[in-house]
Parts: C-alpha cells; sequence; structure tokens
C-alpha cells in the first residue's frame, strides 16, 4: 500500500505509518536497522536496490529527497507498507527550502528504537561522513565514489575526511576479487611476488583501492596497468598479475560472469564463475556487517597520503601584498571597494559568487561598507551567497555573535537590495537546539550542498570568491587558535572548537582547507596591539604557531593594515 502526504510533518507521519501498519496487521519487530538514503538524484534505482536488500535484512527505509535551492518550504512524504516496501516499510521525505536546516530533527522522530542506523549516499558523498548531519547518528556510512563526479577525487577526500565506520561500495565490488586473488596466492610454492600487476582504468575507484590493498597486504607497489583497446569490457577490474620466480599467476576477468586463472604449474586457463555483482547485492553486503571495516580505511590510507601539515594547504600559492592605509576606517572602506570588484569581476564570468565575511572591530567596519561599494560595483546581490568563516556558539541575539554585529548595517541592506534569505548562511545556535558538534556538521552540511567541498576533492580549485578573515593579537584567524588542538582538524569542512583562549570558549569554525579554498583573500587588521603577529605572519608559512600565516587565495592574498598594525614590517 503506498499512501502520500503533502505539507505535512515528521509526527503525522508516524502517526499514518501506525495507522497503516494497523490496516494490514504489520509490525516492527522484525525490523533489524534504519536505512537512510541521501538522494541527489533518481531515486528508483537506490530504492529498489534497499527493496531487495530488505528480504536479507528487514529494515525502515527512509529516503530523503532533498530540493534545498525550492523557492517554499516544506515537506511532502510517501509511505509504503505491505508488498510495495518487500520486507520492511519505507518513507521517501521530499523536503523543500528552508526544512533541509532541520533534517536531523525531522529524521530522528522516524527512527526505529533501538536499532542500528545506516546511511547510504547512492551518488553524492559528502566531504566526511561523520561530521554530516545525518552520518554522524550512523553506525554505518555508506558511499559510492564511482557514481560520484570525480571519483578518484571523492575517494581522497574519503580518505581525509575516513572514520572507522566509513565504508564504499568501490570497496565492496572487490570483495570477490580479494578472496580470489587471495585462494591464487596460496598455490605453491607460496611467495612473495616480486611485481603486481592490477589492469584497468586508472580513475577506476576499485582499480585504485585493489591495487592499494595488494600492496597494503604483500608490502610490494602494485602497479596500474591501463588496459587497452581490444578488451571486452570497460568497467571495473580488468585483471591481477603476481608475477613470482617460479612464474606468473594470471587473473582475467573475459566476460560479466567468468575470469579465467593461469597458474604456473597450469597455463591452460581455468574459467571461475564470478558474475559482477548489483547494487543490491552490494548493499545486501554492507548491511551485513555494521562492525567498523578497518581494512578499508588501511588501503584508503595506502592509496592516498595524509596531509599531515596543514601549511600544505597554504603553499603553491602567490604571495601575499601590502595595502598600508591611514587607519582604521580607511582600511574597512579599502577592503570593501576590493571585495566588491573582484565579486563584479566573479559575477561576470559565473553565475554564483560566494563571500565569506569575518568579525571584530575592523571586519565588522568593513562589512558595513560593503553595501555601498557593492552597489557602486553594480553588483547584483541576488546572486552572491554570503558565509562566515566563524561565529561564536552563544544565544542567536547575543552581542558575541558576528552575525549580530552586520544584520543592521549589511543583511539588512542586502536583502532589501535583493539578497535572497536563503542566500545568508548564519551558523547555527544553541537556540536552534543542537549541540555545537552538531552545529558546526550542519553548517558543513550547507557548504557541501553548495559546493564547498570543492578544496576536499582536489587542489587549484576555488569556491569563495572572496575570503575575509580578521588576525587577532595572538595570530589566530577564524576559531583556529595558535597551538590550540582543534585547529589540526581538517577532515571536514566546518568543525566544534571547545576551550577557546578567547571568551566565549565554545565556537563553530572553517578549518585550513576550506578557509585555503578562495580566490582571494583579504586579512583585515587595525591597531598597534597587532603588530607583532602581522610580522610574524609576513613570515613563513607556519600554522600551528602563526595561524595568521596559513591562509592563501589563489589569485591573490591581500593584507589591508594600517600604519600601526604595519609598524614592525620591513620596509
Amino acid at each position: 500500500m503506498i499512501t502520500t502526504l503533502n505539507d505535512t510533518t515528521a509526527s503525522a507521519i508516524d502517526k499514518k505509518m501506525i495507522e497503516m501498519r494497523e490496516t494490514f496487521g504489520a509490525n516492527t519487530i522484525g525490523r533489524v536497522l534504519t536505512l537512510i538514503i541521501i538522494a541527489t538524484g533518481d531515486i528508483e534505482e537506490p530504492l529498489e536496490a534497499a527493496i531487495s536488500a530488505s528480504h536479507e535484512h528487514p529494515a525502515r527505509v527512509l529516503v530523503v529527497d532533498a530540493d534545498p535551492e525550492a523557492e517554499t518550504s516544506g515537506l511532502d512524504a510517501e509511505i509504503r507498507v505491505g508488498r510495495d516496501a518487500g520486507a520492511g516499510e519505507i518513507v521517501i521525505l521530499r523536503a523543500r527550502g528552508e526544512i533541509m536546516s532541520s533534517l536531523d530533527t525531522l529524521v530522528m522522530a522516524l527512527l526505529l528504537p533501538d536499532a542500528p542506523i545506516v546511511t547510504w549516499w547512492p551518488e553524492t558523498a559528502p566531504s566526511a561522513p561523520v561530521h554530516d548531519v545525518l552520518g554522524s547518528m550512523s553506525q554505518r556510512r555508506i558511499t559510492d565514489a564511482a557514481a560520484c563526479a570525480g571519483p578518484l577525487d571523492t575517494l581522497k577526500r574519503l580518505r581525509r575526511g575516513y572514520t572507522s565506520g566509513d565504508s564504499d561500495l568501490a570497496w565492496s565490488r572487490l570483495t570477490r576479487w580479494r578472496g580470489l586473488v587471495a585462494s591464487a596466492f596460496e598455490v605453491p610454492p607460496v611467495t612473495v611476488p616480486q611485481r603486481v600487476e592490477v589492469s584497468g582504468a586508472a580513475d577506476n575507484p576499485s582499480v585504485v583501492l585493489l591495487a592499494a590493498w595488494l600492496s597494503h597486504s604483500l608490502g610490494v607497489d602494485a602497479e596500474i596497468v591501463e588496459t587497452t583497446s581490444g578488451t571486452t569490457d570497460s568497467i571495473g577490474v580488468h585483471g591481477v598479475r603476481l608475477i613470482r620466480e617460479d612464474g606468473v599467476i594470471d587473473l582475467t576477468r573475459v566476460s560479466d560472469d567468468s575470469i579465467v586463472m593461469t597458474l604456473p604449474s597450469d597455463d591452460s586457463g581455468q574459467h571461475v564463475t564470478m558474475p559482477r555483482r548489483t547494487l543490491s547485492e552490494l548493499l545486501a553486503e554492507e548491511l551485513r556487517r555494521l562492525d567498523p571495516d578497518e581494512v578499508y580505511g588501511e588501503v584508503l590510507a595506502t592509496a592516498f597520503s595524509a596531509i599531515d601539515d596543514s601549511g600544505t594547504y597554504a603553499s603553491g600559492k602567490p604571495e601575499p601584498t601590502d595595502r598600508v592605509l591611514p587607519d582604521a576606517a580607511a582600511v574597512a572602506t579599502a577592503a570593501a571597494e576590493s571585495a566588491a570588484s573582484q565579486l563584479a569581476t566573479a559575477l561576470d564570468q559565473r553565475n554564483l559568487a560566494h563571500l565569506v565575511v569575518t568579525g571584530g572591530t575592523v571586519g565588522t567596519a568593513t562589512a558595513r561598507a560593503l553595501p555601498a561599494a557593492l552597489a557602486a560595483a553594480d553588483v547584483d546581490v541576488s546572486r552572491l551567497h554570503l558565509w562566515w568563516g566563524d561565529e561564536r556558539f552563544v544565544d542567536p541575539d547575543s552581542s558575541d555573535r558576528n552575525e549580530v554585529a552586520v544584520r543592521e548595517g549589511l543583511l539588512e541592506p542586502l536583502q532589501e537590495s535583493g539578497m535572497p534569505a536563503r542566500n545568508i548562511h548564519v551558523m547555527p545556535s544553541p537556540a536552534d537546539g543542537m549541540s555545537l558538534e552538531e552545529a558546526a556538521a550542519r553548517y558543513g552540511q550547507q557548504l557541501d550542498q553548495s559546493g564547498g567541498d570543492e578544496p576536499f576533492r582536489t587542489r587549484g580549485r576555488a569556491f569563495f570568491d572572496v575570503l575575509m578573515l580578521g588576525v587577532g593579537p595572538d595570530g589566530h584567524i577564524a576559531s583556529l587558535f595558535p597551538e590550540h588542538p582543534d585547529q589540526r582538524q581538517v577532515g571536514a569542512s566546518a568543525i566544534a572548537v571547545t576551550g577557546s583562549p578567547k571568551p566565549p570558549p565554545e565556537r563553530v569554525s572553517l578549518t585550513w582547507p576550506v578557509l585555503n579554498s578562495a580566490r582571494h583573500v583579504a586579512l583585515l587588521v587595525a591597531g598597534e596591539e597587532k603588530a607583532d603577529a602581522v610580522a610574524a605572519a609576513h613570515g613563513t608559512i607556519n600554522p600551528w604557531p602563526v595561524p595568521a600565516s596559513a591562509v592563501r587565495g589563489l589569485g591573490s592574498t591581500t593584507w589591508f593594515l594600517d600604519e600601526a598594525a604595519a609598524a614592525q614590517l620591513t620596509r
């Protein structure tokens, strides 16, 4: 049975599900887990896979089919029970507009009590699944790099954000290959191969992961050999060669259903039945094992090296330049005019532009100068998105919040000039009913949905067009403080900062890779008390003791300084 609810609520959905179960005599006793599917495209294929897998793993399936850019906000739902839901029950949630900001609250009301939660992203993977709003509540988080745009870039991003409990279907597709290779390896005499080759497309995530697994397991670098044009297929792994002293073990896929295996002692070629696995089979395997797959994490780490030095994100970019102005007011005016010009150029080249504003005395003054500067530069603010580099996790109307300081001088004028409210991305507060960690996850999710996970896919591309930062007397930027452990968190877009040396102690901050994904960076500094920090930040890139040294724009980095702040610089 299928029932549709329009403009509904989570409680109404739950009530209707109870009514439908009573009508059909169904119950939830046999349900073993809740499967959340985050849909970004066609939902039918993942839904069919979930229905098929439910016969082995009866589950409540929640499909989140979201449209964050919708003009109106609301929630529609489709509930399926009985024959239409396989061996479980299905709720398709079609969320629109601002309701996206409370997805976790919406979903939480529909979870099975005392049952594991699995979240699956069939197409678009978040920058760090564990830091996603829904991923954070899950025991298992499943992605599929092969279905994403830029599969290898996605794997690199997943490696940076990896946490125990993550998995990817590109890895699941290798289960039978791994078993077959392990069996072939045991053919006597058992010796470590001198060379290992994996054939297939070099940009296929399963090929890359299989090569990394072999390198990790055997201690021999596995070479990826591009498949020649004469092969019978172009999907996934084509073959594996283990070259030993006594001969070659060769495993070659010859069809969608079989592998030919040749051994040193038998080169006649044995046919091994090994059909390609369907999406439902892959999903069923993942649901069969909810404990962490630590080998997957180790293989990811083998495939892609970690970035241990946060300064790497700022390296290889144009050197900063200085603009020294008479006083703080001149700094604010110059920075606003520069930003407006850069945003106008961005909108000439692209449909949207993204600006990050900052707090502090000079940052707030710059924000207040922006509306006039944007108008003078003829910037279409309806195509401009506004973000914050950090925010204090305090009440929404507290004077400590960066956003409060610019409501009257920036936000209201921009909205009057045509900026949609949905383009203003304010960081959450405790009044939004979430913890500090949930607030950081929520902001990171907003960035991901807008494309802000770009720095986790690749270096050398920008998301923000202009990033403004203030600099503290200690050299901190955003809420990344000198020698503070939270600045080492680089796996997510936004992080929770606790124990801030500057009150208030709890904050949300963007991380190094995200801060370093701007075309133009403007550091806004005024006052003699900051002169030492400015001088230190003009030295080598060294984020641990001097955070302000470690943010650079791909196009430009400009220090807007008053004369007092520039006093320690060598002319």
